[in-house]
């Protein structure tokens, strides 16, 4: 039986499972109000067959609201081409994911990194803005869509998204709750993000959630049970929303910063989609570019054209 978000998360809080919302439920958490967003052009680069263009899109009604940030890799190639939406990882690091922008443009796909704002992880702000931060950076990229869709160059009923890790954590909600998005390749994604944050064995994550448990006196299990109360962007209520014929899914077979039974339960959650699994760690999937670069363009450009 589908529920609303309001008894799913009682529900999910109270039994510790996971129910499959509808897509409309899920939607009304991440709606949103359209924005007739100003674009100002920061940069410029020329590149053999696409250009990369750094945007900003102001909100002219709310001057302190803080831009959305893209980078459009603009293919060479005329007329209305497929567009691929691109999340970079956790703190917004782009090194990696700008090879795969880069990629596609160069064969004639629109690219665009959404770049998230900061994460509000401190010791000094409450566990709420954790969430607030997840849903924010739903409702941008869908905002950032809209703007999108309208654009020269841009296919609206072509839309396809890549994200890695924290990136498509979040891309995982979008899917969910966003049709313009025609098919996603969400790489090193899991779910269980509490789980994640209290004992992921990344080093800036550790040394976050240390400072953090110490700030309030709490230990880890205290902080476990604060953490499951305040996130409802929890990727596994959003993917049983998400179309498996339309993802392609990539985990790490050694992943011991998300963890790989976490991706493999996020991956059943969403109905066994094609996998793709890495004889890696998290961060050392960056050895399989090559191959990714060519199992991902493949993927989108059969779902797309």
């Amino acid at each position: 039986m589908r529920r609303t978000l309001t008894a799913l998360l009682t529900a999910s809080l109270l039994l510790g499972g996971w129910a499959v919302p509808a897509r409309g439920d899920l939607a009304g958490y991440y709606d949103y109000t359209p924005v007739s967003f100003q674009s100002k052009s920061l940069s410029r680069q020329e590149r053999s067959g696409y250009s990369i263009e750094r945007l900003e899109l102001a909100d002219p009604a709310d001057p302190a609201r803080r831009p959305i940030r893209l980078d459009w890799y603009r293919t060479a190639r005329p007329g209305r081409r497929p567009l691929v939406i691109l999340s970079p990882i956790l703190a917004g690091n782009d090194l990696y994911i700008r090879e795969f922008a880069a990629f596609y443009s160069a064969r004639g796909m629109q690219a665009v990194i959404i770049y998230r704002q900061k994460e509000p992880f401190s010791t000094d702000r409450p566990l709420k803005d954790v969430e607030d931060h997840f849903r924010q950076t739903v409702i941008e990229m869908r905002q950032a869509l809209d703007w999108l869709t309208v654009q020269d160059g841009v296919d609206p009923q072509r839309i396809g998204s890549f994200s890695i890790s924290m990136g498509a954590i979040l891309t995982v909600l979008l899917a969910a709750v966003e049709p313009r998005v025609r098919c996603s390749v969400f790489g090193l994604p899991a779910g269980h993000v509490a789980e994640i944050i209290m004992t992921s064995q990344d080093k800036a994550i550790r040394k976050r959630r240390k400072a953090y448990l110490e700030k309030h006196g709490w230990d880890e299990q205290r902080g476990l049970k604060e953490l499951r109360q305040v996130i409802v962007s929890e990727p596994m209520r959003a993917a049983g929303a998400v179309n498996p014929k339309r993802v392609l899914f990539i985990a790490a077979l050694f992943d011991r910063v998300l963890g790989f039974s976490r991706s493999l339960d996020l991956w059943q959650a969403m109905g066994r989609p094609p996998l793709i699994i890495l004889p890696t760690g998290h961060y050392s999937a960056y050895l399989a570019t090559p191959y990714l670069k060519m199992a991902t363009y493949s993927f989108l450009s059969r779902q797309l054209e």
